[in-house]
């Protein structure tokens, strides 16, 4: 699209991500991490843009066009309303836009994606798995599989954090494959489909397979909540931005993917990991203040700010297209009806965010074409 218009590429990096520390090495403190919220950053990426212009005669006159995906795709959408003067068009790939502390719906998604994606035995299997997983648990009956797994003797079942902690890392498996790794859903499937007739027996028998690295080495596996809460410590390795993210979650965006909401009518991953696990975990990572009234108040001031999703297009956005993918789990926070949104079915998270390939389907190069028509018709 930069070369059809003549344009020039920029890539900009979110203050406290990779290099950009505005406090050296300090940047990750407590008392240094106030800075680190979406309005500054909005405002980082005005003062570049400016900055641009201002230097270069060639850029002074130039449309000034924002792609984004996943989170950027949110900032790209939320950068047209505070700052409309400077932007021309956006297209936000993948975009959550509503702000949710009980994001219960990305693993109601995983469930529907993993159907959708091979058929409902795989998912019931899925599901009927972690039910005999939770009897284990309530049985006090665990220990062996857990020997199996090689976990480390601090795990303790009994503790409500350390189960949750347990249950939340096994459904991000899941979840990481059906939100980054789409296409190789069916080859998960059939490996779990194959392992026996009984659904339980060939669940534990996956989850085996899963961990048998864990039990080929002379370290143990710790699936405990301190574990989970030291990746987000002050000295923790900085450099995947893990702190960083899981501050601003816990100050303006929520989106943790819980399984215990009353609200949920699925029960595939098992109703073990409640909101209060992650509140828990913002505090223990930045202080008691961080309290669950708190994480409320930052998701409702930035709904209230941003207007969150299902809004009117001609009248919020309307120099914004917005593109998901139908497996996405992110796609229960955004923007998919209307002239201006494109689901596309069989792709997950921000799978659009490519040149136009050959392999792609037919709808996938339908849908860029006409993203790149629509910031055309903006510049």
């Amino acid at each position: 699209m930069a070369v059809e218009n003549s344009g020039m590429l920029f890539y900009t990096e979110h203050r406290y991500y990779g290099l950009s520390l505005p406090h050296g090495d300090k940047s990750f403190q407590q008392p240094y991490l106030k800075q680190l919220n979406l309005h500054q950053s909005l405002a980082d990426l005005a003062h570049f843009i400016r900055h641009q212009k201002s230097k270069s005669s060639e850029l002074r006159d130039s449309k000034v066009i924002l792609v984004g995906g996943s989170y950027s795709g949110s900032m790209a959408t939320w950068m047209t309303q505070l700052y409309p003067e400077l932007i021309a068009a956006s297209w936000a790939s993948s975009a959550p836009l509503q702000a949710k502390a009980d994001f219960y719906e990305y693993m109601d998604m995983v469930s529907s994606s993993i159907k959708l994606s091979y058929g409902q035995n795989c998912s019931l299997r899925i599901e009927k798995g972690l039910k005999h997983l939770v009897k284990l648990f309530d049985d006090n009956d665990i220990k062996d599989l857990l020997d199996k797994f090689n976990a480390c003797e601090n795990y303790n079942p009994r503790n409500p954090l350390d189960r949750a902690a347990f249950f939340n890392g096994l459904g991000n498996y899941f979840a990481l494959l059906v939100q980054s790794y789409s296409a190789y859903i069916p080859r998960l499937c059939e490996t779990l489909m194959s392992l026996d007739t009984n659904d339980e027996v060939a669940f534990m028998a996956f989850l085996e397979l899963l961990n048998s690295e864990g039990r080929r080495t002379s370290e143990c596996q710790d699936f405990g909540y301190t574990s989970m809460l030291q990746l987000f410590s002050e000295g923790a390795d900085q450099s995947s931005g893990t702190r960083a993210w899981f501050y601003q979650t816990c100050n303006e965006f929520g989106w943790y993917t819980t399984t215990k909401s009353s609200s949920s009518l699925s029960s595939a991953f098992a109703r073990e990991v409640p909101l209060s696990y992650f509140v828990s975990l913002c505090q223990d990572a930045f202080g008691v203040e961080q309290t669950a009234q708190k994480l409320a108040q930052g998701v409702k001031q930035t709904n209230s700010q941003f207007g969150g999703f299902g809004f009117n297009q001609s009248e919020r956005y309307a120099q914004v297209i917005f593109t998901h993918g139908q497996l996405d789990p992110w796609r229960a926070l955004g923007q998919q009806t209307g002239d201006q949104a494109i689901v596309l079915a069989g792709y997950s998270h921000v799978e659009d965010l490519a040149s136009i390939r050959v392999s792609d389907s037919v709808q996938m190069n339908l849908a860029k074409l006409r993203v790149m028509s629509f910031l055309r018709r903006h510049i």
